[in-house]
């Protein structure tokens, strides 16, 4: 780092935006498991990590798109454990899914706020 000869400022800005890289790598690693390959044919891990890319993409776009705004700065791992691990009851009649969510569920406003968002996005086709 001595030997660099931008300004302070620049050098800061450098290492801030390599821990922000870190900080998504490392949610890959651990909430897609980027890092675990399975197989010993390497068209397999390229198939399975691409799968696992579109899983991050589309949990970044859950997030931008759906999420309240309180729970955007959190990991998969946190959402995972708030919305998709509640003790729930799904009813189907003709016409709708009825989610019953327990009474004492902590996360309950925000699960029906971001299935409301998720109501209010287009649709294609």
């Amino acid at each position: 780092m001595t030997s660099m000869t931008s300004s302070p400022k620049n050098i800061m800005k450098l290492y801030f935006n390599r821990g922000t890289m870190e900080n998504y790598i490392k949610e890959g690693k651990f909430g897609f498991a980027f890092g675990k390959m399975t197989s010993t044919k390497f068209e397999r891990n390229a198939c399975k990590l691409q799968i696992a890319i579109i899983a991050y993409n589309l949990h970044n776009g859950l997030k931008r798109l759906c999420l309240p705004d309180a729970m955007n700065t959190k990991r998969i791992d946190t959402i995972r454990l708030r919305f998709i691990k509640i003790a729930e009851k799904i009813t189907r009649s003709s016409r709708y899914l009825i989610f019953k969510l327990s009474s004492h569920c902590l996360y309950k406003k925000e699960f029906m706020e971001t299935l409301s968002k998720i109501k209010m996005l287009p649709r294609f086709g």
